[in-house]
């Protein structure tokens, strides 16, 4: 066994420092990336104005090169964070104190600065501007080099391993390695960041053990500065907590510590973080550190399928992820009707809650923090508010077939891609008998071979019609060399007035690629069951007589007829053609969900 690096800390020395600090209420930071050299000085006075999610000021203007030093109190009792993303500036103001922070405004332009740090429903409108004032670079940048290209690995979640192996040794004892990683994470949109994952994945691989198993984590750092490792919700021996100035030194860059402890008590746990101190956990955690363990009773009564989502969130970026991804690249939950279904939700962010909600189902709370609720106490909620340190283990069954939301109803976070899907086996086949102009019956298997993108619609529609008709051809532009793999088809509900002819003419109308398909009334319903969609006539007194009312979906098949995903036009044509790109790489089956008000 590698020796065990232990501190033989002054618990007493720790806190006085600690009230020290609090008593003094000010924090100095400057950017490590700051420029060595600036044209000139500038001191700002800033505040944050207590319960109003505003800056005061909310313009600075400043000439370039300036080192901008800016004092900024926060009058809440919370805490909120000051960045500028083109300056790389990111810091953490603590509630009731003054932080100065510096960087220089090293070139022209208008700079956003906003919140960094999650702090309620006035988070997403606390903004405002710095104006940088002048022409060319300033005299700390002129002459510098060209910043070389980073030699950062780029990973996504189609580099990670589920759960972490490990080795048993002559005692029995479950050996398990873990790392600290710098990496430039993709959480699926494909603009990589840089983050820091355990053996350099978001979020860290899970461990997996049984109650009572003694476990042994080799956890080396490679980062550029100490961390730890703290096993959250895990009664153990103190020395193997993992909280710097407490229960060890953080771990240096380079260097090993072993914990070891007894698996106990069984529940959903997760490892993450405790910083090099308690000033860089927060920051630490968001960037990625953080993983589930899974504690499982000896006498598990396992479900008949079991779901772990790790919920973060990147908030300077506006991303959310689940377990490492955003939509459309989370994971689904597939299910078969009948399935005890249990999925155990992590909280891993530091800084704000996430009300989960699942639709059409009722849901039991069978587990909070990794612990049994006493049968006969468990709630029934189809909304649970999961906060940062919390696990909740819900468990429900499967007998709704569909296609159904699962989401956070914050729903900004949802917009920032924390959505996924319960999905039914089988509830969306795509299959369809329908006729294309005159005369020509076609079914799916003729395009058998073909990506497909489907959508619904109707000649008479004015809006949302041609706008999905429109967003397919988008997503061909978008796909560049890779469109002759994808065909779009556009089906419509109102066969009583869209003959296969007249669907046909009009999608031509569009563009050439483009598919229109109709038929008799049996056949476009059965088509329109077939992708688990609706139509129906809206009486409208008009000369038209009537409307329709339809799915606005487009669905997305692989070329063997299996459903993949499902997109309203408002996703943006260049993230379906993100979803499709994946799938043609990676041929993975993504996640359907997210925006889909209105389906």
């Amino acid at each position: 066994m590698k020796k065990h690096v232990v501190l033989r800390a002054l618990l007493g020395a720790y806190v006085v420092l600690g009230l020290v600090f609090i008593g003094f209420g000010t924090v100095s930071v400057v950017s490590a990336s700051m420029p060595v050299a600036a044209s000139q000085e500038i001191d700002i006075d800033m505040r944050v104005i207590q319960n109003t999610w505003t800056w005061d000021p909310g313009e600075i203007t400043v000439e370039a090169g300036t080192l901008v030093r800016l004092h900024i109190t926060n009058e809440d009792t919370y805490d909120h964070g000051f960045a500028i993303r083109e300056f790389n500036v990111d810091q953490r103001l603590p509630a009731s104190q003054t932080t100065t922070v510096e960087f220089v405004a090293s070139r022209s332009g208008d700079f956003e600065f906003y919140c960094s740090v999650y702090c309620g429903s006035g988070h997403f409108g606390q903004r405002g501007t710095l104006f940088v004032t002048g022409e060319g670079e300033s005299v700390a940048e002129a002459g510098a080099a060209e910043a070389p290209e980073s030699d950062i690995p780029v990973r996504s979640a189609e580099d990670a391993i589920s759960v972490l192996p490990y080795e048993v040794d002559e005692d029995g004892v479950k050996v398990f390695r873990l790392t600290a990683e710098v990496v430039m994470w993709d959480y699926g949109n494909g603009e990589p960041v840089e983050s820091w994952g355990y053996n350099g994945q978001l979020p860290g691989p899970e461990i997996r053990v049984t109650e009572g198993d003694r476990v042994r984590v080799e956890f080396t750092n490679y980062l550029p500065e100490a961390t730890t490792v703290h096993w959250h919700g895990i009664d153990l021996m103190n020395w193997s907590d993992g909280v710097p100035g407490y229960t060890q030194e953080a771990t240096r860059p380079g260097e090993t510590f072993v914990y070891e402890f007894d698996a106990y008590p069984a529940g959903t746990r997760f490892y993450h973080t405790h910083g090099l101190d308690h000033l860089s956990e927060a920051r630490q955690m968001d960037m990625g550190l953080a993983g589930p363990i899974i504690i499982e009773p000896r006498d598990y009564d396992r479900p008949d399928v079991e779901h772990t989502i790790v919920l973060t969130e990147r908030i300077n970026r506006g991303l959310f992820p689940i377990s490492g991804r955003v939509y459309p690249d989370t994971e689904p939950i597939r299910v078969t009707y009948g399935d005890r279904v249990r999925i155990r939700m992590i909280n891993a962010g530091s800084a704000t809650f996430h009300p989960m909600h699942l639709h059409g189902h009722q849901f039991r709370v069978v587990a909070t923090d990794g612990n049994p609720v006493p049968a006969g106490l468990e709630l029934v909620k189809n909304v649970q508010t999961v906060m940062p340190g919390d696990t909740y283990d819900i468990e429900f069954i499967a007998d709704n077939p569909g296609v159904w939301l699962f989401h956070c109803h914050e729903l900004n976070h949802s917009a920032g891609g924390m959505a996924t899907a319960v999905i039914y086996e089988d509830v969306i086949d795509g299959a369809f008998e329908l006729q294309e102009g005159p005369g020509r019956l076609v079914t799916e298997s003729d395009f058998d071979g073909m990506y497909r993108l489907v959508g619904f619609g109707y000649t008479n529609c004015t809006d949302y019609c041609p706008i999905t008709i429109n967003t397919m051809l988008d997503v061909l532009d978008s796909l560049g060399d890779d469109a002759d793999q994808v065909q779009p088809i556009f089906i419509s509900v109102d066969p009583e007035r869209d003959s296969p002819e007249a669907i046909a003419s009009y999608v031509q109308a569009f563009d050439s690629r483009m598919v229109g398909l109709s038929g008799t009334r049996e056949q476009v319903t059965n088509a329109i069951r077939s992708f688990g969609a609706f139509a129906r006539q809206v009486n409208t007194g008009s000369a038209a007589g009537y409307s329709m009312d339809h799915s606005k979906a487009m669905y997305l098949m692989d070329p063997d007829g299996n459903f993949i995903n499902w997109f309203i036009h408002d996703f943006g044509p260049e993230n379906v053609a993100r979803a499709i790109r994946n799938h043609m790489r990676h041929g993975t089956v993504r996640s359907v969900a997210a925006n889909q008000v209105g389906l």
